[in-house]
Formats: C-alpha cells, sequence, structure tokens
C-alpha cells in the first residue's frame, strides 16, 4: 500500500511528522501480521477462484469434476477426461443455463445398453444397477475396477463436507448404478480407454442425477459461484468450497 502525509504540513515540520506516521504505521503493520498469522496458515492450501479452471470454451472430452484429495477425506473441483464428449458453453447464454449444456449430458452414449439413456436419468438409474452383479471380470481389469470405484465419490447424497464417501464402500442406489456403469465400461472398453476416462464418464452420470450440485461445482471452478452460492456436499470441506477461496 502506498501512504500519502505531510502535503500541506509546512516543509520544516513535514520531515518529523513524516518519521512519526512511519513509526506508527510500521508497530500497526507488526501487530497485524501476527494477528493473522493462525488465519493465513488455516488457508495456506487455499487456491483463489481467479486462478482455476476457466469456463469449457469448446467441445472437449473432459468435464469439471470432484477428485478425492490425498486426505481421504475432501475432495477438489478439477478436470476430468472423459469418453464421451463435453459441449462447450454456448456463447450469450444466462450462466446457469450455459452450465447446464455443459455440466447435464443428454442423448444417449455409443456404450449405454439398449433402453438406457442420458435423457431418462430415474430409468437408467434402475436399468444399470444389475450389471454390477452380472458382470466378472478378469484379474487385470478387476483390479482397475476396483482402483476407479475406490476413487469415485458420491458427493451429493452421502458423506459430509469432511467425509466423503467413495462408491465402493456406499450402499445408495447411486453407487451402485456408478459401480455397474465402471463394470460395464471396463469390461467392454477396457482395452481403449484409461482409468480416468472411466472415471471421468461415471461423474457424466453424476450430472444426471444430481444436476443442481453438479451446476454448482462447475460456476464454483469457472469462478462464478456468486451466481448461485455453493451448497456444502460431501468431501466439499470445513468450508464447504472445495479448499477454494470466494475472492
Amino acid at each position: 500500500m502506498r501512504f500519502r502525509f505531510g502535503e500541506h504540513i509546512a516543509e520544516g515540520q513535514s520531515y518529523k511528522v513524516g518519521v512519526w506516521l512511519i513509526t506508527i504505521l510500521l508497530a500497526a503493520n507488526q501487530f497485524l501480521i501476527g494477528a493473522m498469522v493462525p488465519k493465513a496458515q488455516g488457508q495456506s492450501a487455499l487456491r483463489s477462484l481467479k486462478t482455476l479452471i476457466g469456463g469449457q470454451s469448446a467441445q472437449a472430452r473432459e468435464i469439471i469434476a470432484t477428485k478425492i484429495n490425498p486426505d481421504g477425506r475432501t475432495t477438489s473441483v478439477v478436470k476430468q477426461p472423459t469418453i464421451t464428449e463435453v459441449p462447450a458453453e454456448p456463447k450469450g447464454m444466462d450462466a446457469v443455463e450455459a452450465a447446464k449444456v455443459v455440466m447435464i449430458a443428454t442423448g444417449t452414449p455409443f456404450y449405454a445398453p439398449p433402453g438406457i439413456s442420458f435423457d431418462d436419468p430415474v430409468g437408467a438409474l434402475a436399468a444399470w444397477q444389475p450389471f454390477e452383479r452380472q458382470i466378472q471380470l478378469p484379474s487385470d481389469r478387476e483390479q482397475r475396477f476396483q482402483k476407479i470405484i475406490s476413487t469415485m465419490t458420491c458427493d451429493y447424497c452421502c458423506g459430509g463436507p469432511t467425509q466423503v464417501t467413495a462408491i465402493n464402500r456406499c450402499g445408495c442406489r447411486h453407487a451402485q448404478a456408478y459401480r455397474s456403469i465402471a463394470k460395464h465400461l471396463m469390461q467392454n472398453y477396457g482395452d481403449k480407454y484409461t482409468d480416468e476416462e472411466i472415471l471421468g464418464e461415471l461423474q457424466r452420470w453424476k450430472g444426471v442425477w444430481y444436476p443442481k450440485g453438479v451446476i454448482e461445482d462447475y460456476l464454483l471452478a469457472t469462478g462464478r459461484v456468486n451466481v448461485l452460492g455453493h451448497q456444502t456436499h460431501g468431501g466439499a470441506g470445513a468450508g464447504g468450497m472445495h479448499g477454494v477461496a470466494g475472492n
């Protein structure tokens, strides 16, 4: 900060006034630094919205997703590769409506069994569930499947802000459907797509089942949290913002 002082004080007195002001300011500065240390340490991991992810500017095989942190208890918002293409934000559209275009998948993905579509979230939830029990994977793909389901999180209906629930230890219907999709993709496309791409594709289904949550996370990640706010959910952290500073 720049401070301007003594501009209207006689020249003979300006030096003395300046010295006193600088002394007072330095003392106050040291006091404030000391008072802020605990807060600064507590927020050292926070990321500024200004340095996060930009909006989806072009169609691409990637999506904004939640990813479990090394602590195993919270999540961050990141860009995640996918199997199907994710649309770009339409220009000139309301921010929420544009976020819906990006985050809420539509149509029928090429890998879906007959009768399963993004456009029928309720029907798809029921239709996917039996695949987990029906599919048996060879050992190498079973290991990959187990890795995926131990890192995919059930954010919006399970767990708490500092205790995220991975889908391998969640009993809700959505977790079962995620596991079924992952197993189906691993069985039929495991030689073509990576674990990260399969994990990202599960996030696309998360969007049709929890549209409000994924839209809020997208707006948070793209620096527009004030549009809707951000309701805390599983893994969102003590501050409910995935470790993102709201500045």
